[in-house]
């Protein structure tokens, strides 16, 4: 079974993961995400709470890319 994504992850490692969630994470944070200091360091969780972006959204389209 693959590995799922989770709020604590941080959004450099859910955008590693691939080009899917790369596009995922830009669809919902914005480009400018990725050039913020706080982009590697930043829990999934934080960046939706800071953007108001629905956590649980964000986490079940992630892992219907898969990983």
């Amino acid at each position: 079974m693959a590995q799922q994504y989770t709020e604590a992850m941080t959004l450099a490692e859910v955008v590693r993961t691939g080009p899917k969630a790369r596009k995922i994470v830009e669809k919902h944070f914005g480009k400018d995400c990725f050039t913020c200091p706080s982009f590697s360091g930043e829990p999934l969780f934080m960046g939706a709470r800071m953007h108001a972006v629905n956590l649980e959204s964000i986490l079940g389209e992630l892992n219907k890319t898969g990983k």
